[in-house]
């Protein structure tokens, strides 16, 4: 989102602008003129506040001003990972997964929520391909229950997300860590609510995303 001090440059760029245009067609200028200046910046804040946090989603703006994906929730599927368990020296199944997404047009955030740990992503963008497709990529760290810590450390990742549909209906992509591993992941139910842990996720109804 553009900054106060950068809206507050372009309006005195404009204001230059339009003062010498006018004073090329013989027009004077008066102080009344740039009166309204600090107060135009302030309006114009506020709306690029509200539009960045909410206004930007809304059906009335998609897609002729905004296509980017409104993805804010919780997303319920699994993943697949090629890690294997030192005890039993086969891959694990498959584990059931919750992305939390909170969403500024400004911002993506996303917090990967499975059973024994949770993966917060430290950096990443909602990027547009050429194909008109979306996906979120970024680096993550994973950090494992402190009791599941002797077998399964802290470590840290990237992952690629494909968004699915327009409007939104699932998510699918692929993650890989320092550890030496990588999996896939499918996202396919959601929900409106962001929750905090598993067990509340885990309770939760989840519907297929229309």
């Amino acid at each position: 989102m553009i900054t106060e001090i950068q809206l507050s440059t372009l309006i005195f760029v404009v204001a230059v602008i339009w003062a010498i245009l006018l004073l090329s067609k013989g027009i004077p200028l008066s102080k009344s003129l740039f009166e309204p200046f600090s107060t135009v910046s302030g309006v114009l804040v506020i709306i690029l506040s509200i539009f960045d946090k909410w206004g930007w989603h809304w059906k009335i703006f998609y897609p002729w001003l905004v296509s980017t994906p409104y993805l804010e929730g919780t997303w319920k599927g699994k993943i697949q990972s090629n890690w294997v368990d030192p005890e039993t020296n086969k891959v694990i199944p498959s584990v059931d997964a919750y992305l939390v997404v909170h969403q500024k047009f400004s911002l993506i955030c996303t917090r990967l929520i499975t059973e024994k740990s949770s993966s917060e992503l430290l950096g990443g963008d909602l990027i547009k391909d050429k194909d008109e497709t979306w996906q979120i990529i970024g680096t993550y760290i994973n950090t494992p229950r402190i009791l599941l810590r002797g077998k399964n450390t802290i470590h840290h990742g990237a992952m690629i997300l494909r968004v699915i549909g327009q409007p939104p209906n699932g998510l699918e992509g692929q993650y890989w860590t320092d550890r030496d591993t990588k999996g896939e992941m499918v996202f396919t139910n959601f929900s409106k609510k962001k929750f905090q842990n598993f067990t509340s996720a885990s309770k939760a109804r989840f519907s297929k995303k229309q």
